[in-house]
């Protein structure tokens, strides 16, 4: 499964406008409920359980990106 897939979809927005970069403050309709949402279907689509210190370190798509690959989770580049 593609990681900006599966976000674009809880977000209801455009996969193309999502960058390594994106977080809740510069991508639309990402709000704190949301990134419940975010977190619950990323956890359950890769198989992986996010400790509160690693959801706090994550600020952006990128560092959860980062932090599935050390989890040894293999990510669809395309």
């Amino acid at each position: 499964m593609k990681l900006t897939s599966l976000i674009a979809s809880v977000l209801d927005i455009d996969e193309n406008t999502l960058t390594d970069e994106s977080n809740a403050k510069n991508t639309p309709n990402w709000d704190s409920a949301r990134h419940i949402d975010l977190l619950l279907a990323v956890e359950v689509a890769f198989g992986v359980q996010f400790s509160m210190p690693e959801i706090t370190g994550m600020q952006n798509l990128g560092d959860m990106r980062g932090l599935l690959r050390s989890k040894g989770v293999e990510l669809a580049s395309a």
